[in-house]
């Protein structure tokens, strides 16, 4: 094995040809959806459902935690009551997806990118071309689809109660009214931020579900190279959401001037 191969940056850049066309070959067989119709529902389950919990219970601290520090400052200037602006427009555009998505990743990333490289590694996938199915349509799709269905929904969720969360701090730390903070909040989102939010958490969900897919059906070596697929699943996912993160906000900017024209 080279030593350059254990660098990640290295090997996904060599790989990034297989990973994009595997994308494309997998959204091709979409029209397979009604023979893997109880594959995607399970995998809808099983991305979100199970990961609501904690993708709540992570998005309520995170908008807590905003709220405290977005309120101490504007308590400098006296106002306070216009934490509600804040905290909407930074969850409903920002954290919202992006935590979200650390979420799953974090949750499943990994563990998806370890099922399919054991399949690998165990000849699961060999037996599927034997027997004439194709393993994109039979492993791959299912997941890419449930994952990208239930990040948008999943982070919408999580974004609303990340939202409720820095409410009840601004009520009970900071002495924002509810009436007030709702107020605001109203007036801090418009239409684009929804729109754009929604598009970061799907371009996200892609991202993720591609990346580990990618890994998984690459994977060598026994049980360490189920190890390192997921482990450079996880990696990998971060390193770009955070990355299609910043190209959508300078879009976002960019939009928002063609819009209005300010």
């Amino acid at each position: 094995m080279n030593a350059s191969e254990n660098i990640w940056p290295l090997s996904f850049l060599r790989t990034a040809g297989y990973t994009l066309v595997m994308l494309l070959n997998a959204l091709g067989h979409v029209t397979d959806l009604y023979k893997r119709s109880r594959a995607v529902f399970t995998q809808m389950y099983v991305i979100g459902v199970e990961s609501l919990p904690i993708a709540c219970f992570f998005l309520m601290l995170v908008g807590m935690v905003f709220a405290l520090q977005t309120g101490i400052e504007l308590s400098r200037f006296n106002q306070t009551s216009l934490v509600g602006i804040i905290i909407a427009a930074g969850m409903v555009r920002e954290l919202g997806p992006w935590m979200t998505a650390f979420v799953l990743v974090a949750r499943v990333g990994g563990s998806m990118a370890a099922e399919i490289g054991t399949m690998k590694v165990s000849e699961e996938i060999d037996a599927l071309d034997v027997m004439s199915i194709n393993p994109v349509s039979f492993v791959v799709m299912p997941r890419l689809l449930g994952y990208a269905i239930m990040g948008p929904i999943l982070t919408v969720i999580a974004t609303c109660v990340g939202i409720a969360g820095g409410a009840i701090v601004a009520r009970v730390q900071l002495g924002v009214q509810f009436s007030d903070f709702i107020r605001n909040a109203r007036n801090g989102v418009e239409p684009l931020d929804i729109y754009w939010g929604a598009l970061k958490s799907l371009v996200f969900s892609l991202t993720a579900a591609t990346v580990a897919c990618s890994y998984g059906m690459r994977t060598s070596g026994g049980a360490v190279g189920v190890g390192a697929a997921s482990r450079n699943t996880v990696v990998v996912s971060l390193t770009l959401i955070v990355f299609f993160n910043y190209l959508l906000t300078s879009f976002y900017r960019i939009v928002k001037t063609l819009i209005t024209g300010a």
